[in-house]
């Protein structure tokens, strides 16, 4: 990326937050693979004023979304069968969603702790 201005990179930083409050409208975060290019952008565009683990788990949250989107169209193939192979599998992806739902849920609370972090130590 070239240098840009203070006030360009502000804006476009709005302008990545924006992008990226509309993908989640459009939910699950519609796109993984832009999203993720959205989060990339406003990693380098903050040049460190957030902690790398914050978009770490932004990154480790798409990924499991993008599994929940993947096992769900699976699901959904697979719903009207009494095939013995499709009812074990669908046990199988129901498990799988669970430990997804709970491992990004973690996720969620890693993201709204350290937020809460660091608007306190704003405040000091």
């Amino acid at each position: 990326m070239t240098a840009i201005t203070a006030d360009e990179r502000r804006k476009r930083l709005a302008q990545v937050r924006s992008d990226i409050s509309a993908l989640m409208a459009n939910g699950a975060l519609g796109s993984p693979e832009k999203a993720l290019a959205l989060i990339n952008e406003l990693e380098q565009l903050s040049q460190g004023s957030a902690d790398p683990r914050y978009f770490q788990t932004l990154r480790n949250m798409l990924e499991s979304t993008a599994k929940v989107q993947a096992l769900s169209a699976e699901l959904q193939k697979i719903s009207g069968s009494s095939k013995p192979e499709d009812i074990a599998r669908r046990q199988e992806i129901l498990s799988q969603l669970q430990q997804l739902s709970t491992r990004i849920s973690a996720e969620a609370a890693d993201l709204q702790s350290g937020a809460r972090r660091a608007a306190n130590a704003g405040k000091s």
